[in-house]
This record gives structure tokens, C-alpha cells and sequence, in this order.
């Protein structure tokens, strides 16, 4: 990996033994909405931005919840690109390219995923990348690890909110 700071090594550092993590998925999959899966992500466009992510009058309020559209065409949430999304791209390739070759990094995300689990309660914790046409899974826990369309991630929401929200 090309960026894997020496600094933070004892806060990445993980009790994990890096050749217990599961096998990396090498294939697109499950795909849920097989009608849309190859369908673009469409552009950020800045007249919806508002009906999306309502303003605020401070960025850093709560957000509410946008009214529910009247007509779904899909039964599945789609995302848009982010506006910087360019730049989102440039620099998760420029840091994270080579990830699957870094098991101690990988085991690291894996702490972290069950540390967030657990102190959540939740069943689920997920950590993973928002590439250009995927969404990876690198740690999980209860959930497997999968590569799966852009378009299916909820998480593509989270990424493409402006900051604050």
C-alpha cells in the first residue's frame, strides 16, 4: 500500500490475526436490482441537491427528512455522484489503491468494524470503499465481505452529502 502511515502504527495495530480474515471477494455480487445494476450513476446536479440534503441553517444542525417522493421508478434507492466526486475518486485511488494487499491494515478495519458493532448493538457494521462503478466491502460483521454495484449502496447517500450534513 502506498499510504499506511508508521506514526498510528499502535492505534491501526490490530489483536486480529491477519490470516484468519475470510477470503476477498474477486467478483461483482449479489446484485439485487438486476433490471438497473448496469444503469449509469447519474450526475450531481444542484437543483436537486436541496430537495435531497434540505438546507440548513447551520451545517452542522441535525438534518431532517426529506419529503417522500410520490413515485418511485424503482423499488431500490439510487444514488447520485458527489459534486466533488472527481476529486473523492482521485484520492481514494491515490491512498487506498492496493488494499487487498495489506492484511495488517485489513485486520485493523476488522477491529474496527466489530468495535463499532459492538458498541452500537447493532447486527450489522460494514466498512468499505466507494470506488467508480463498486462499492467493496473490506470488514464486516454480520455480513459477508462482496464487491457490489455503485448503484445498489445505500452508504453512496453518506459519501455524497455535503459536509456537515
Amino acid at each position: 500500500m502506498h499510504f499506511f502511515p508508521k506514526a498510528d502504527a499502535a492505534l491501526l495495530s490490530s489483536t486480529i490475526d491477519k490470516h484468519s480474515l475470510p477470503p476477498r471477494p474477486k467478483a461483482v455480487g449479489p446484485i439485487f436490482d438486476a433490471n438497473n445494476f448496469k444503469v449509469p450513476i447519474e450526475p450531481w446536479i444542484s437543483d436537486v441537491d436541496s430537495s435531497v440534503y434540505p438546507p440548513k441553517p447551520d451545517p452542522f444542525d441535525p438534518s431532517s427528512i426529506p419529503p417522500e417522493a410520490h413515485c418511485a421508478s424503482s423499488k431500490y434507492v439510487r444514488s447520485r455522484l458527489a459534486k466533488n466526486e472527481r476529486l473523492r475518486l482521485s484520492m481514494l485511488w491515490y491512498y487506498a489503491r492496493d488494499l487487498d494487499n495489506e492484511p495488517e491494515l485489513l485486520a485493523g478495519l476488522q477491529e474496527k468494524a466489530c468495535l463499532a458493532q459492538e458498541s452500537s448493538g447493532w447486527e450489522y457494521a460494514v466498512v468499505g470503499v466507494l470506488d467508480v462503478n463498486v462499492y467493496i466491502r473490506l470488514a464486516t460483521v454480520g455480513l459477508q465481505l462482496a464487491i457490489l454495484p455503485r448503484g445498489e449502496t445505500l452508504c453512496a447517500h453518506t459519501v455524497t452529502q455535503p459536509p456537515g450534513v
